[in-house]
Order: C-alpha cells, then sequence, then structure tokens
C-alpha cells in the first residue's frame, strides 16, 4: 500500500507525524521503549503508548487510503467486498482478520481512555524475569495480558502487531 507514504495535510495535532508511514515507524520506536524499559513505569507506558498507536494506524492508513485508492476494484478485493465501495469498518475488519491481536491493541487503547478494558480478562504488570538481571541495572516488571483464561506476554504480542503493520502496510522491511 503505498499510500503509507503520503502526506495527509490534516494531521495538524501529531506534531509533525503527516503520513502512516511516520506512525509505523512511531509505533516501533514505542515497542522498542517497552522492550528496553530500565524501570517497570516505563515499560508500562511504552506499551500503552505502543498500542494506542498500533491502533490508530488503522485511521491513518485508512484515511490515506480513502483518498488515494479505496475506489480501486484490487482494495475492494483485498478487503472482501463486492458491489460496493470498501469503507473503513471493512478495512478494520481486514486488519483485525489478518492480525487478531490489533483487537488487543483496541481493547488497551479503549481500556487506558475510558478505564474499562472490553474484550480482556486484565493486563498486569508481573515479576521480573530473573534472567534479564544485569549489573547496575533494575529489574524491570514483565508486561501480560490475560485473555479467556490464558496468559500473553505483552512484548511479544506487541511485537506480532508492529509486525503486520510492517509487512502489511508497507510491503517491506523498510523500516527494520
Amino acid at each position: 500500500m503505498a499510500t503509507l507514504n503520503d502526506r495527509l495535510w490534516n494531521a495538524t495535532g501529531s506534531f509533525g507525524l503527516q503520513s502512516a508511514y511516520e506512525m509505523v515507524k512511531k509505533a516501533w520506536r514505542e515497542h522498542q521503549r517497552c522492550l528496553n524499559a530500565s524501570t517497570s513505569d516505563d515499560r508500562r507506558d511504552a506499551a500503552i503508548n505502543c498500542a494506542i498507536t498500533a491502533w490508530h494506524l488503522t485511521d491513518w492508513i485508512w484515511t490515506g487510503m480513502a483518498r488515494t485508492c479505496a475506489s480501486r476494484p484490487e482494495v475492494a478485493a483485498l478487503l472482501g467486498v463486492s458491489g460496493r465501495l470498501p469503507t473503513k469498518v471493512d478495512f478494520v475488519k481486514w486488519a483485525v482478520r489478518k492480525c487478531p491481536e490489533l483487537e488487543i491493541c483496541q481493547s488497551i487503547c479503549n481500556g487506558s481512555k475510558h478505564v474499562i478494558c472490553v474484550n480482556l480478562d486484565d493486563t498486569r504488570m508481573a515479576a521480573p524475569d530473573p534472567s534479564e538481571r544485569r549489573p547496575g541495572r533494575q529489574l524491570v516488571a514483565r508486561i501480560e495480558i490475560v485473555e479467556d483464561g490464558g496468559t500473553k506476554d505483552a512484548i511479544e504480542v506487541l511485537g506480532r502487531v508492529i509486525d503486520f503493520w510492517t509487512w502489511q502496510a508497507t510491503n517491506e522491511y523498510v523500516i527494520l
């Protein structure tokens, strides 16, 4: 989807980020901050920021697509739409179908805004991994997602979302 590099001139509240590609890079940076956090608070903050950015990429990418290519038949076919123009809802459904972890990002995004996290049992800080002990480095809590009674490593979940946007949205490993 070449629309990722298109400038979205109406992106005025983003401190100079003006393309979906720039937002993909922002999500990647947030994931790196989460992965390499030196405190538990920094890890938590970066994880929430990463999830929010990853979820909102649906808005950024759709905005670019709607302007430039949403009316093309191959986009409708990609999104599984026939007989009408695709909508943002179609794009979001496609993205969640291709990357179910995006739904977790949506839940974290909404939970961090509205206090209540729907579709997840819990997100939590967990005991640090003792194998991460390094001289002069504080142990940092792990972050976990509890869903359907099972526990997932939040850094891995966010990493899969970053991989999805990097591959599906850019069609190449540009930011890695």
